[in-house]
């Protein structure tokens, strides 16, 4: 197989789960103790590969990068906080208090005039701060896990 037909079968993909059938399936296919090749074999291992450490499907539509997909699973398990996905960054709010010391050891830093927590790279300041509206409007948003204890499924 191309890697463009392998690409072909992952194109619709809605979720994890489907990726791993749709992988499974191709293996069987094009292992080559089955009969199939050895460099589409690699292909498919390549391609699935990249698709599952890069992205990380939540919803039908909603992509995450392994990375904050990491930083997220490591406060989940924190109470009285609201985690939001906005654009390439992790945003927590609510009582974060207790929690600030944790959040500085992963790498978040703390947005003053937000009074929000966030994690991922600004790449500068910007003369006219926009609100958080503003930024989720232009960036698109996802909240993962509320005050209230609701997590989107994974």
């Amino acid at each position: 197989m191309t890697r463009e037909e392998i690409l072909k079968e992952f194109q619709n993909v809605e979720g994890i789960n489907e990726a791993k059938k749709i992988y499974k399936n191709l293996a069987k296919k094009l292992h080559p103790d089955v009969g199939g090749d050895e460099e589409s074999f690699k292909l498919l291992n390549a391609i699935y590969t990249d698709l599952i450490e890069h992205k990380i499907y939540f919803s039908n539509d909603f992509k995450i990068d392994i990375e904050l997909e990491k930083i997220i699973s490591l406060i989940l398990h924190f109470e009285n906080i609201t985690i939001e996905l906005i654009g390439s960054w992790v945003w927590v709010s609510g009582d974060t208090k207790e929690i600030k010391d944790k959040l500085k050891e992963l790498g978040f830093k703390w947005a003053m005039k937000k009074k929000m927590w966030y994690y991922g790279e600004m790449k500068s300041k910007n003369p006219t701060p926009k609100s958080m509206e503003e930024i989720k409007s232009k960036y698109g948003s996802e909240t993962l896990k509320t005050n209230d204890k609701k997590k989107i499924a994974s």
